[in-house]
């Protein structure tokens, strides 16, 4: 028989958290929750005076409003979670990653309003060289699945929870909490 038999350790896991155990490590601070409803007020402040912006002064939502509300939520934790990795990997001068849920917030701004009243769209896609008839286009499209693109945009929301936990989880930061 060999020597070198299996102890029955799972290899390289001995020192990881798991993903829901850094959540929780994340949410263990007031300081962290207080920042999660901060960036979720923000954001939805943010998104409505867009609405409202483009819908000439009317909140008017052409989406479930739950399914708004869960696209700012996803984006607020996102931003929660990133913003904590951020901190603590600079405590450990390593490299940190980068928040994507501003982007996805006014995104899904964008996408929530009124389709065909989008004041910074249009003239945008005509400036990179599309003509009116593609711009319709687009516009239509944004129109006919909005609803679909929002879901979309909140899987990215989730993907990016999902990255920057498995990140903590490493990293072994969620075992000293």
């Amino acid at each position: 028989m060999s020597e070198n038999q299996s102890q029955g350790k799972a290899r390289g896991r001995g020192k990881e958290a798991g993903v829901l155990r850094s959540l929780f490590a994340v949410y263990s601070s007031w300081m962290t929750l207080l920042t999660n409803g901060t960036l979720f007020a923000a954001y939805y402040v943010v998104s409505y005076e867009a609405i409202v912006r483009s819908n000439s002064g009317f909140f008017l939502l052409t989406i479930p409003y739950s399914l708004f509300v869960l696209l700012i939520l996803a984006s607020s934790i996102l931003a929660t979670v990133a913003i904590f990795y951020l901190r603590v990997s600079r405590r450990r001068r390593a490299l940190s990653g980068v928040a994507q849920s501003p982007v996805s917030v006014a995104l899904g701004a964008l996408v929530v309003s009124c389709a065909c009243s989008i004041p910074l769209l249009g003239p945008f896609l005509i400036f990179i060289g599309l003509n009116a008839v593609e711009v319709s286009g687009i516009i239509s499209f944004i129109a006919s699945y909005q609803g679909t693109l929002i879901e979309a945009i909140v899987l990215v929301d989730a993907a990016g929870i999902f990255y920057y936990l498995r990140l903590i989880s490493r990293s072994s930061i969620a075992l000293k909490v």
